[in-house]
């Protein structure tokens, strides 16, 4: 009998060893559930809030602004989170001119870094095993794509182009070029640089795809569709939207103005017109002052002498969210610049050189249709970028790079 029960006495303990051991692991697989859906979350939040950083940093250029969002964009998804809500405190926003590699402080910025370090999670059911504290890392790196080769949400003109040259690089223009596209209905069916052929969506009328509702793609190397003869009302309408003012069926909750609409009034020695030159509706650019060819001479209104300044410095015309509803860089167009020679008489298809990007320095001509335009380096739209940053002139996107620091980036 005695060894009867020393038998079942040795049974309950191996049971008992069996059941804590049982517990543990399950406790031990919950946690581990717990761990790997806070690392997801924690990774999202930071993705988001370097995203936002970078493109704050890209509109603003002022990392003050961008880390003050991205800390927002932070609070604001941990809110009811509590757990990740503790890693706000752990959270460090870098800025670095390279991507690969990333080095904090090397020049003018254009990445953002955001690092949640440090961040611990309390165990629950492992603590029968030991397991009292899980430390959790999360990384993201985000700033401007490569050159886009396609892209989409592009103004409707197809801008006549050249091959780009060291003193031309952005197909035929300068950055920093001052130039006029046209809108007349009396453009020549032969355009030269500076004048457009146009597109049309055929599902929006045309004041709506210049407003901004055109969402047809242009690649590079295809063929655009095009026509001569634009009508000049209506896109003029849709273009100057940028500028708060409002025809037909243009509105500013489908269609809101740019954050700055600073321009020279109707009648100031300032006021970019054409000086014509043959049948050309432009040969000129000039104002008050004589012609006009730089950025350098029109840095009163101009994008880096005036535009950008004013969103550093937060001189808004039209506040954006949650203050109002201007929208930075709405005056500026990404366009497909084309080869207009190889356009027959009332437009057809042409091949598509490249994309590139132009600010817009004031409305429209009501009369002569004329869009006096600054050509500049780089502007952010919808598209297809490739996994290698570069320099290069032309639209891209903000986009999150891989961090070193991040397994999930």
């Amino acid at each position: 009998m005695r060894r009867r029960g020393t038998q079942r006495g040795i049974t309950l303990v191996v049971i008992a060893i069996a059941m804590v051991a049982l517990i543990a692991m399950a406790g031990l697989a919950i946690d581990i559930a717990r761990l790997v859906s806070d690392k997801a979350r924690l990774q999202s939040v930071v993705d988001a809030a370097a995203l936002t950083a970078a493109k704050v940093l890209d509109t603003t250029g002022s990392t003050v602004a961008a880390t003050a969002a991205a800390n927002n964009v932070f609070v604001v998804n941990t809110a009811n989170q509590p757990d990740l809500a503790r890693a706000f405190g752990r959270m460090a926003i870098e800025y670095s001119n390279t991507v690969t590699p990333f080095i904090p402080g090397n020049g003018a910025p254009l990445y953002a870094q955001v690092t949640a370090a440090g961040y611990g999670i309390f165990a629950s059911f492992s603590r029968v095993l030991g397991f009292n504290f899980f430390i959790l890392d999360a990384s993201a790196i985000a700033g401007p794509s490569p050159t886009m080769n396609n892209a989409c949400n592009m103004t409707p003109m197809l801008v006549c182009g050249a091959a780009p040259t060291p003193a031309a690089p952005v197909y035929g223009y300068a950055v920093g070029e001052i130039t006029a596209l046209q809108l007349s209905a009396g453009t020549p069916a032969t355009l030269g640089p500076g004048y457009f052929l146009q597109q049309n969506s055929g599902v929006y009328s045309q004041d709506q795809d210049f407003a901004g509702a055109y969402s047809a793609c242009s690649t590079v190397g295809n063929n655009d569709p095009g026509q001569t003869g634009a009508v000049p009302t209506a896109a003029a309408d849709g273009l100057d939207t940028r500028f708060n003012e409002y025809q037909g069926d243009l509105n500013q909750a489908d269609y809101p103005p740019d954050a700055v609409v600073t321009q020279p009034p109707v009648g100031s020695p300032d006021r970019l017109t054409c000086q014509a030159v043959g049948t050309n509706a432009c040969g000129n650019v000039v104002d008050g002052g004589g012609t006009i060819t730089n950025s350098g001479q029109y840095g009163a209104y101009s994008y880096e002498g005036m535009y950008q300044p004013d969103l550093q410095a937060g001189n808004y015309t039209n506040p954006p969210a949650p203050a109002g509803n201007g929208v930075v860089d709405r005056r500026v167009l990404a366009v497909p610049v084309v080869d207009c020679g190889a356009a027959g008489a009332g437009g057809g298809n042409v091949p598509v050189l490249g994309l590139a990007c132009m600010f817009m320095l004031q409305d429209v001509d009501p009369v002569a249709g004329q869009v006096f335009v600054e050509v500049i380096s780089n502007c952010e739209v919808n598209g297809t970028p490739g996994p290698v940053p570069n320099n290069g002139p032309g639209p891209y996107s903000i986009q999150l790079y891989h961090s070193p620091f991040s397994t999930q980036s």
